[in-house]
């Protein structure tokens, strides 16, 4: 490959990784829009979209790292080389988030009882449904991080494992907001839905109108060429 078609190359590929771990951490935060809406239904929808975003993260990145690591040996060693450092630094500091079970957020907000006070529960509830918010929010966080660093050093971590890993965590802490809040207590739970819309269900219903129109203006098209 010519030089400088394998730096624009190079350049597309990092930019690819980026955007996929961006796709991996939009879809957790579709999640954390339904916790916050005591959506439970939604909150489903979003957990098997991630899934198989990170399905597809999975396979994306790992051929994106493989094909990078060719061009990088490349644009380092022989007369193509000194365009590209082979290991740039990169900040790898941000810790995993510790995964979040059912038994972990109930120890955490704990609902003493019986008898149960009413205004005690609904502060657990709360609690418990920001906490999981907050933990995904921290995945978001060093999802973007470890991506960004593989982006800088292949050598970092395996984004595969990485996007894996992740998703699995959100998962768990998705189970344990489910058992802990809404099969718990699915009465408060009724109350509570509707008080926090998500936004991304707007940006989806204006996204679906524009695709309609443009649908509808084709077919318009159409039928004119056809009657002419």
């Amino acid at each position: 490959m010519h030089k400088i078609a394998a730096e624009l190359r190079h350049r597309e590929l990092t930019q690819e990784i980026y955007n996929i771990g961006d796709e991996v951490v939009e879809y957790i935060e579709h999640l954390i829009e339904a916790i916050e809406d005591w959506d439970d239904e939604l909150a489903l929808d979003c957990l098997a979209e991630l899934g198989d975003i990170v399905d597809d993260a999975r396979v994306d990145s790992g051929r994106c790292v493989g094909e990078l690591i060719g061009l990088r040996q490349a644009l380092v060693s022989g007369v193509r080389g000194g365009t590209i450092s082979a290991a740039a630094s990169a900040d790898n500091s941000l810790e995993e988030p510790k995964q979040l079970s059912a038994r972990a957020l109930e120890a955490r907000f704990p609902i003493s009882g019986p008898p149960v006070i009413v205004h005690e529960l609904a502060a657990a509830l709360r609690a418990r449904t920001a906490g999981v918010a907050d933990y995904l929010r921290e995945m978001v966080e060093y999802v973007l991080a470890q991506t960004e660093a593989v982006a800088r050093n292949l050598d970092m971590v395996s984004l595969p494992h990485l996007y894996n890993r992740a998703g699995q965590s959100v998962l768990i802490a998705v189970q344990a907001w489910r058992h802990s809040v809404v099969e718990a207590h699915p009465a408060y739970v009724r109350t509570m839905r509707g008080n926090n819309p998500p936004s991304f269900l707007d940006e989806r219903a204006r996204i679906a109108e524009i695709v309609a129109r443009v649908a509808a203006k084709k077919e318009a098209a159409r039928q004119a060429d056809a009657t002419a």
